[in-house]
């Protein structure tokens, strides 16, 4: 399919990079898209996006991409057809903020509480129940998540919001629950800030509280957004970026402000085996900084997993609003570029092995989930687009791990979201699929989503969102039962 989109190189670079961090205040339901191309006869589904959509409120804007309100979009796919709604999660920071206050500590952005209320507050910095970041399943219940102790119930059908889920065990928890495919079963890390501060290894079955299986007391924790599970263990990564929580209600600064960057320290990889609880290792490794964790397998007595490199923390202040809007972030940015590291660690000899797989550019990655805890050959994602100044392209992209070559999709000043893949029921080849993505067009003002085939990244189809959808983060597909 041609692209659709205008020349780029007249519009100013903060034209694009606005419109996808600007508000949304409308919720719709729209049941019938316009859809150019054909779908997949296989395809059938509910595709649910999750990510922040409302930055200001009555007198200000919030500081960081990060801290917008949470906004669910469902994207329906049956017989040919895609229906489409989305809705804010009614939480009590939507409320505030709904209402013209700023009142809770979100991840960049402090609501200028006394130093009183902070000191109260010491050990509890995610009281946001803003769960912007991504959606997960739980049983037959579903949850919108962010880092906040605690998770939003929805209807996948209404997005009506339904309440609370447990809290978890520590101040703050990653986005990124691994499943036991058995059991069904999240598993997950909080970490407790206080006299003793952990990373604490938990497990939440359907209809329980979470339980700790493990725990790993430390001086200084750090930001963890995602960590590595395969069948027989979980790997946490810990990255030099860290913080002593006892300064937090001291400095008077966002949470995420409170964190610093100490190179010296190296990265830690923290092994357990998940049959007996007992450590497998801790392997020291050279600086450097990630979200996304993308899958882990087990090679004989080798774990090896794989991760986004970032190198530094410079990405978190890459996605504050200002520069975002300015064209300067993410995207426009003059740091290196993120690329998929594969770590390998002899658990037998304790020797710790790393490369990067591709030279190609790559963030919110996914596989195919049919290959979830097991050694696969594809990842999917986001990339820039290289040449010229920031005009709103990305691409989508897919890397042969075994080969590190890469084949992208894009269009001038269209700005893709996380690709989500869906395998195709009728074959078992890892790439035998589709990719979902909404993409933002900057130049035409308008959102749609886009049906990739899986194998040669060409455009099967599209279908037309009735209003633009700010950048979203993450989201699932969850198949027709």
């Amino acid at each position: 399919m041609q692209s659709k989109s205008a020349d780029a190189k007249d519009q100013p670079a903060t034209e694009h990079g606005r419109l996808g961090y600007s508000s949304l205040r409308d919720e719709v339901v729209a049941e019938g898209l316009e859809v150019d191309g054909n779908l997949p006869s296989w395809l059938a589904g509910t595709l649910l996006r999750n990510g922040p959509a409302l930055f200001e409120d009555s007198e200000r804007s919030v500081q960081h991409w990060f801290d917008g309100q949470a906004m669910l979009h469902r994207f329906t796919i049956r017989e040919g057809r895609i229906g489409y709604a989305n809705r804010f999660l009614r939480t009590k920071a939507h409320q505030a903020m709904n209402e013209g206050r700023l009142a809770y500590h979100e991840f960049a952005t402090d609501p200028c509480r006394s130093i009183f209320r902070r000191l109260m507050t010491a050990f509890d910095p995610g009281i946001t129940d803003n769960a912007s970041v991504s959606v997960a399943k739980l049983g037959d219940r579903y949850y919108a998540m962010t880092e906040a102790p605690m998770a939003v119930q929805f209807d996948p059908e209404t997005l009506q919001t339904l309440g609370y889920g447990p809290r978890v065990p520590g101040a703050f928890a990653t986005a990124h629950p691994h499943h036991e495919p058995d059991t069904g079963a999240l598993i997950n890390v909080a970490t407790r800030f206080g006299p003793r501060n952990a990373y604490r290894f938990f497990r939440q079955a359907p209809g329980t509280k979470p339980t700790v299986l493990w725990s790993k007391r430390v001086a200084k924790p750090g930001y963890v957004h995602s960590f590595a599970m395969s069948r027989r263990y979980i790997a946490h990564t810990e990255f030099p970026f860290v913080v002593n929580p006892i300064e937090i209600p001291l400095k008077g600064k966002p949470f995420i402000e409170n964190f610093r960057w100490e190179p010296e320290r190296g990265t830690r990889i923290f092994v357990w085996d998940r049959r007996t609880g007992e450590s497998a290792g801790i392997f020291e490794g050279e600086a450097g900084f990630a979200f996304h964790h993308v899958g882990a397998w087990d090679d004989g007595d080798t774990l090896c997993f794989e991760y986004v490199e970032h190198g530094t923390p410079q990405v978190i202040d890459d996605l504050y609003l200002s520069k975002l809007r300015a064209g300067d972030g993410a995207a426009g940015s003059s740091r290196p570029q993120p690329r998929l590291k594969r770590v390998q660690l002899d658990l037998r000899r304790g020797a710790l092995r790393s490369e990067y797989r591709s030279d190609q550019s790559l963030e919110l990655p996914r596989i195919d989930d049919r290959r979830y805890l097991e050694r696969y050959r594809f990842v999917y994602g986001i990339a820039t687009v290289p040449g010229g100044a920031y005009d709103g392209t990305e691409a989508l992209v897919k890397i042969d791990t075994s080969t590190g070559d890469a084949v992208q999709w894009s269009e001038p000043a269209c700005s893709p979201g996380e690709p989500v893949f869906v395998a195709d029921p009728g074959e078992d080849r890892e790439d035998a699929g589709a990719i979902l993505s909404v993409v933002l067009d900057n130049l035409q003002r308008r959102s749609f989503l886009v049906v990739l085939d899986a194998e040669t990244m060409q455009e099967r189809a599209r279908a037309y969102a009735p209003h633009v959808i700010p950048h979203g983060i993450h989201g699932a597909f969850y198949g027709r039962a």
